[in-house]
């Protein structure tokens, strides 16, 4: 028979004098206070009490992670092609991670309400942001450094797309080749205009730009956004535009403008047939728009590296590919690891363009 146990112990210890050989069990009280079992021998205590010590020091670490849903921050309003990427993406990590992604919206002030609210998040793996590197420099360009910014107040998980602009004019013109718009505009200097997406953005500087280049005079005319500027443009108002590729993809398929370049490295999937601007001889228009993925600073590094595999995952799916190149995007082959150099060298690059072509805000 056994013997009582002491107060809270369920069960009968054994007899004394009773031999416990045979019985490879042995009853360990854990931090819950409830007994567990452990096995015995010197090495598998050793690897048993390690495995405790590194859960102890690593509990809010990279195993625990993620435990509940995580949001994703965008600077741009819904039904955009930035929101499409944002929603694939998602969808996507989600998959990876095991946990809902949800993309919450927060457009104004040039991309700022988004940024700093994911900024002032707690830097735990939770909040992620998708920057648009490009527009985001040329904003500090022309208005100086914010109160938030990339490089000092995010940590880059990855790249992940680029979504380069394209040359644009009107089909009734009849122009269907870059040397073509060159030629006619040289022979009036100053005569004709092109549209903008408005003063300031990458719509107006890649005009400017392109004027520089080419040697050509042409008035700007800002609009508030593509919505506005594009319908001048077909209705052959204004000679040419630097427009998205979701804008101006149905018009081109519906003939009513022609596109000449593509101001990127390489000619995108959605329209092949169109030669980047750069294999016409252009130099200093490849704008391509990175959207980068980026985390709070001081978010866990290993936290980050679980995202960023999810996130080159996702980049290897052929169905994220083929979505977001639906919407003008390529993904992006800019390394993680140089993904902070090239922010700061986008900022320098748009600083100094900015001062040379004495371009201020609303101007």
């Amino acid at each position: 028979m056994g013997r009582p146990g002491p107060p809270g112990y369920k069960g009968n210890r054994p007899a004394y004098g009773a031999s416990t050989k045979g019985n490879r069990m042995a009853s360990v009280v854990c931090k819950s206070g409830r007994a567990a079992a452990r096995p015995q021998g010197l090495g598998i205590l050793k690897r048993a009490f390690a495995a405790l010590a590194l859960s102890a020091a690593t509990g809010a670490g990279a195993a625990d992670f993620p435990q509940r849903s995580l949001q994703l921050i965008l600077s741009f309003p819904p039904g955009g092609a930035t929101d499409v990427l944002a929603r694939e993406l998602s969808q996507k990590l989600g998959d990876t991670l095991g946990q809902s992604v949800v993309v919450l919206n927060r457009p104004g002030a040039g991309g700022l309400i988004g940024m700093q609210a994911a900024a002032r998040s707690e830097a735990d793996g939770y909040t992620l942001y998708i920057s648009s590197v490009m527009s985001n420099s040329i904003y500090e360009a022309l208005n100086g450094k914010q109160q938030v910014s990339l490089d000092g107040d995010f940590d880059a998980v990855g790249a992940i797309a680029s979504a380069p602009h394209i040359l644009v004019t009107p089909a009734t013109l009849g122009i269907k080749d870059y040397a073509s718009l060159v030629a006619y505009l040289k022979a009036a200097p100053g005569k004709y205009n092109y549209a903008s997406m408005g003063a300031g953005t990458l719509s107006n500087l890649e005009g400017e730009i392109f004027k520089e280049q080419a040697g050509v005079d042409a008035l700007q005319i800002p609009y508030k956004g593509s919505s506005q500027a594009l319908p001048e443009v077909i209705s052959g108002a204004s000679v040419f535009m630097f427009d998205s590729v979701t804008s101006s993809l149905p018009h081109k398929q519906g003939g009513r403008i022609d596109v000449l370049g593509v101001a990127s490295a390489k000619r995108l999937p959605v329209m092949p047939d169109v030669p980047t601007l750069k294999e016409l001889g252009v130099q200093g228009l490849e704008a391509e728009n990175l959207f980068a993925l980026m985390a709070p600073k001081g978010t866990p590094k290993d936290r980050l590296d679980i995202v960023a595999r999810a996130l080159a995952k996702a980049q290897g799916d052929a169905g994220f590919r083929k979505a977001i190149e639906a919407q003008g995007f390529q993904i992006s082959e800019i390394p993680a690891q140089t993904l902070p150099k090239f922010i700061l060298d986008q900022q320098a690059f748009w600083r100094d363009k900015v001062k040379a072509l004495n371009i201020t805000a609303g101007k």
